[in-house]
């Protein structure tokens, strides 16, 4: 009898060593590391067993016993974090969180320790003999009780844990998977059992005896369904660390697995996921839950750590739609630095990078664009083009420092005198232009008139030179469809007419011609 138990633990010490090691080889994943040290401490405790059974007098005998705590107390609170972790009920286990969890278990292990010491642990050892070999009986003291009370605790919510995973089927698997698990977990909690309620009489350890076999029961399932590897690693790289968040929808557009980016998406605005339909989740988000509801690409906005986050929300249809079990993943990507790289390459695309106004080409079109919506409905369009008088001196006097100095102003105060409704641009090297929306050429004239006086009012000062400059404007008009002009290009023409007319009139001044 004491040989063929102790051949079966020494096989079974064999497979969880190798299981160990295994494991801990391949920890990619949160759960995995978990695993890996939850079967190292069935290896100790289990080979701490065989020892036991094989001494030969009590001191060995408590020598081992003493040896298996080194893994005992930590196999029931690990065997939860494996089920916790594996069916993504926690994503990974925070330094409180664990201080708390394994509170219990360390101290338990410190108590075993002493126990010599105060007897906390057990009262008292004897040895007895049952079936041919001598068994260690132990008399139990009262943190023996509050250390296997824990250890009932964690598998009973192990099972529980693998249990709600088999109704919500939440992680992607089969439900065959979580029942490997499920039963593997029933089988310690049954041995603890035992061991309370029937270890008086024969002094066996019923736990290390079901042990090896849960351990054959995993086994199964990592053969049968390779959910420890392959599966696992491709959820992980693929689904669960997508920077992109991922929700997937089942039939009646139920929540039915997501990724950790989109429950970070969902959190910023306050909302948990859940085994739900997306209405009943998104009911306080209409504009969010018309997205979700569309099988169509969208763009979504969101205020995230008082930054305005911009996303893009795919619709990636999974299965056959005629099947009656079709599914929708639905993809959260962050687009925000793209799009801020989009819009700092139209900047530079359409901006003059020394006056901050539209470059040539984005005021032509700009004003083309108005100029053909004017005379469409019938309103009045000016335009205003000015050019810095004398700039060639500035630059020959000054340098082309200053010059830029006075170009740099120039837009300053093009920009901060005409509405945001008017377009301002600068097409030449000193050349200014700026479109004033519904405005008449005589308020186009006042406007002009405004802005010349702030210019001859305005100095730069360039190291210790203060720069006075002034400005020449043209001024230009058309009345609706009622004007002569049909092409962009006569009113321009016009403008700068009037602006060669100011020119010659002894710069500094406002000049306006009549289209037609």
């Amino acid at each position: 009898m004491k040989i063929f138990l102790s051949l079966y633990l020494v096989l079974a010490v064999i497979l969880a060593q190798f299981f160990a090691a295994y494991f801990f080889s391949k920890g990619r994943t949160s759960y995995r590391k978990a695993f890996s040290a939850l079967v190292l401490c069935i290896s100790i405790y289990l080979f701490g067993y065989i020892m036991i059974i094989n001494a030969s007098n009590l001191q060995e005998m408590i020598f081992w016993n003493q040896f298996q705590y080194f893994g005992l107390p930590f196999i029931a609170i690990l065997w939860l974090l494996v089920a916790l972790l594996y069916t993504k009920t926690i994503y990974s286990l925070k330094t409180g969180t664990a201080l708390l969890l394994f509170a219990i278990p360390a101290i338990s292990f410190f108590m075993r320790l002493t126990n010599h010491w105060h007897r906390f642990f057990y009262i008292d050892w004897e040895i007895r003999q049952f079936a041919g070999y001598s068994s260690l009986y132990m008399a139990r003291g009262f943190w023996y009780y509050v250390n296997i009370s824990y250890a009932i605790l964690c598998l009973f919510l192990t099972v529980i844990v693998y249990f709600v995973g088999y109704l919500r089927n939440k992680a992607g698997y089969t439900k065959s998977h979580f029942m490997v698990f499920f039963f593997a977990s029933l089988l310690p909690l049954i041995g603890i059992g035992l061991i309370l309620f029937a270890f008086d009489e024969r002094s066996i350890d019923y736990s290390a005896l079901i042990m090896p076999v849960s351990l054959l029961v995993i086994t199964y399932g990592i053969l049968k369904y390779d959910f420890l590897e392959i599966k696992t690693l491709a959820r992980e790289t693929i689904f669960e660390n997508n920077l992109a968040g991922m929700v997937v929808l089942g039939p009646g557009k139920r929540i039915i697995d997501y990724n950790k980016a989109a429950e970070k998406f969902f959190e910023a605005m306050n909302i948990s996921l859940d085994n739900h339909p997306i209405e009943q989740i998104l009911n306080q988000e209409p504009k969010l839950l018309k997205i979700f509801d569309s099988e169509a690409s969208h763009d979504f906005s969101l205020e995230i750590d008082g930054q305005k986050r911009f996303f893009e929300i795919d619709a990636v249809p999974l299965g056959d739609a005629h099947d009656g079990n079709a599914r929708l993943l639905k993809s959260i990507r962050d687009v925000t630095e793209e799009r801020k790289i989009q819009e700092k390459l139209k900047f530079l695309a359409t901006t003059d990078s020394l006056s901050g106004l539209y470059n040539r080409a984005e005021f032509m079109n700009l004003t083309q664009r108005e100029f053909v919506w004017a005379k469409r409905n019938n309103e009045e369009l000016s335009l205003l083009i000015m050019d810095l008088d004398n700039f060639k001196n500035i630059n020959d006097t000054f340098g082309h420092v200053a010059g830029d100095e006075i170009i740099r102003e120039m837009g300053n105060l093009i920009k901060s005198s005409f509405r945001k409704t008017d377009i301002a641009g600068r097409i030449g090297g000193e050349e200014f232009a700026v479109v004033l929306k519904n405005a008449s050429l005589e308020e186009a004239k006042k406007v002009a008139e405004q802005f010349r006086e702030t210019v001859a009012r305005s100095k730069v000062i360039y190291g210790k030179q203060e720069i006075s400059f002034t400005v020449s404007i043209g001024v230009a008009a058309i009345r609706g469809n009622h004007d002569e002009i049909n092409e962009i290009t006569d009113i321009l023409k016009i403008a700068d007419d009037a602006l060669y007319k100011a020119k010659a009139m002894g710069r500094n001044c406002v000049f306006t011609l009549e289209s037609g």
